[in-house]
């Protein structure tokens, strides 16, 4: 079995994500590893590439979505 999985955004239907809060790109898809599920900018020009990480797909999406105030 592989130990990575690519996640459909389908899969789990939400408000419209956010872009990248460095770079400006398009939400990324999510990605399971290892039993996790990790969010993560992965555009060519991001000097950052913010990720984060939970135990489930919407609560990863909201993570990403969160930004300060």
């Amino acid at each position: 079995m592989n130990m990575t999985q690519a996640v459909r955004r389908e899969a789990s239907p939400r408000p419209k994500d956010l872009p990248c809060p460095f770079c400006g790109a398009d939400p990324p898809l999510a990605v399971k590893i290892a039993g996790r599920f990790i969010v993560g900018c992965d555009g060519e020009d991001c000097a950052a590439h913010p990720q984060v990480a939970a135990d489930t797909l919407n609560e990863a999406w909201t993570r990403w979505n969160r930004r300060a105030p």
